[in-house]
């Protein structure tokens, strides 16, 4: 077809560097139906984009497909209106959770977009390609909305396919899939990873989250594992980084790939997001398949909090897991979240609390301060309470002016909210926390990751001499630390079922 097709994602700092696997699913269902894709992470251009234009220029009409996090929209907007400007036969479609909640204020604040894809995007694109190359209209295409005479079009939502082994965002024989493009740092310590997703959607219905989903679909075990077995081919590396919201939801499911992995002998070291509401026989199994790390998302420490934003757990659930996870070698990463609704100081310090009293069980934790993001049932919530303005537009300028005091300058296109505690205890909490990271939390497993990060060339380029020595005694005062905590080194505890 004499129409290329491009699937973006825009400009973002260094350290989210990571090609969206949305656009991989898509590239791969376009190739498996006869159509060619390229694409184009923009991170690794100049933040102008200016060389991605003259890219997308030398074709005829060129169909670019753009999906961004809110956290990047701003780029988004910008390479969108850039395109349409020096590329005006060009059709420019966007699709994600971002643009696909926001669909009439995309197609009203963005008049260069065309389509907006809503829900998952493979079967919808590749429809769209198609009309395209057959000249035919839009009015067939479920689950895109684009503007007619008369105002916007919403056809009919698509339905969520059921058998995702239709879909794959994979090939051993594919150019772009090379070693290095497939390894990551993990996010503690410093061993490198692949990534495979195992399921879409999540279950839960927490209100600060913007991954709630209607049903929770699975891919087949012998679909997953296969793909493992591929990415190990590739990078001779045996560690895996299961993306999914929550590989553990379905207990019959875990148990099933768990058993599968352990009967193919794989060998792998896998990390994984966890529920805490599963019972220690699967626990042990996860940890014979490969299981090394968890990440347990807690949010909160005070019961009235979890029930509030509706995270359906309970405290003992939380502190049994990490009790078990500890006694078996199994390093847990703990995420709480501080400035719910209604949350008060007690709350915070119940949060606090907790995590100080199960501190010798945790090998990680961090704080963060809760943000308002537009497919969250807490924007209402947020404008309800008056948080942000009723008439809160995601398409205009925004900075958070308080990203400075609350140490997250990276997503300062993101408002926070901020109800009942004041910035002094938000900040009192978030400074309590980083104590307790500096006294008790540093492994040299973290240690050499830094040590990784900062000694690039790019990196130190950009230090001045004093931030360097600051850096350095840092670096002492941490190696200090990890050598005082080297007895909660869970390598060293007894790791047997």
């Amino acid at each position: 077809m004499k129409n290329k097709i491009y699937l973006l994602s825009p400009w973002c700092e260094e350290e989210y560097r990571f090609t969206q696997i949305s656009l991989n699913y898509i590239q791969f269902y376009l190739l498996d139906h006869g159509f060619n894709a390229e694409i184009i992470d923009c991170a690794h251009y100049e933040k102008d984009s200016n060389e991605v234009i003259l890219k997308l220029k030398d074709n005829e009409k060129p169909i670019v497909g753009i999906t961004a996090y809110t956290r990047e929209r701003f780029s988004a907007y910008d390479l969108i209106r850039k395109i349409k400007k020096k590329i005006p036969d060009s059709l420019i479609v966007v699709g994600g959770r971002h643009f696909g909640t926001l669909v009439v204020e995309t197609l009203n604040e963005l008049t260069e977009v065309d389509i907006v894809v809503r829900g998952e995007g493979e079967i919808t694109f590749k429809e769209i390609c198609e009309s395209v190359v057959n000249n035919k209209g839009l009015s067939d295409i479920l689950g895109i909305s684009y503007k007619k005479v008369g105002g916007i079009i919403h056809n009919p939502d698509r339905p969520l396919e059921k058998n995702l082994d239709k879909f794959r965002c994979f090939d051993m024989d594919h150019q772009d899939h090379k070693k290095s493009s497939l390894l990551f740092l993990t996010k503690i310590d410093s061993r490198y990873y692949f990534s495979i997703y195992a399921t879409r959607g999540c279950a839960g219905k927490c209100v600060f989250c913007s991954l709630t989903a209607e049903k929770v679909r699975f891919r087949s075990v012998d679909n997953i594992i296969n793909e493992i077995e591929d990415k190990i081919k590739i990078t001779n590396v045996r560690n895996v980084r299961f993306g999914d919201s929550s590989l553990t939801l379905n207990k019959k499911f875990i148990t099933h790939l768990c058993e599968e992995l352990i009967k193919r002998q794989l060998n792998i070291r896998f990390n994984c997001y966890s529920r805490v509401d599963i019972n220690p026989d699967l626990l042990k199994l996860m940890k014979r398949a490969g299981l090394v790390s968890v990440e347990l998302a807690l949010e909160s420490g005070s019961p009235r909090i979890l029930k509030a934003i509706k995270k359906n757990i309970k405290l003992v659930q939380f502190e049994t897991f990490l009790k078990e996870a500890y006694r078996l070698g199994i390093k847990s990463y703990v995420f709480c979240m501080v400035s719910f609704p209604d949350e008060t100081a007690e709350d915070v310090e119940m949060t606090i609390s907790l995590i100080k009293k199960n501190i010798k069980y945790i090998y990680y934790a961090v704080l963060q301060t809760t943000r308002i993001l537009p497919d969250a049932a807490l924007t209402h919530i947020a404008k309800e309470k008056g948080v942000i303005p009723k008439d809160f537009n995601w398409f205009k300028p925004f900075v958070e002016t308080k990203d400075s005091l609350f140490k997250n300058s990276n997503y300062s296109t993101i408002p926070l909210y901020l109800e009942r505690l004041t910035e002094k205890d938000i900040q009192h909490a978030i400074d309590e926390f980083d104590d307790m990271q500096k006294l008790h939390l540093v492994h040299k497993d973290l240690i050499m990751k830094l040590i990784k990060i900062n000694l690039r060339i790019d990196v130190l380029k950009k230090l001045t001499f004093q931030v360097f020595i600051r850096k350095l005694k840092v670096l002492f005062e941490m190696v200090y630390v990890a050598y005082r905590n080297k007895s909660k080194d869970i390598t060293n505890v007894n790791k047997s079922p």
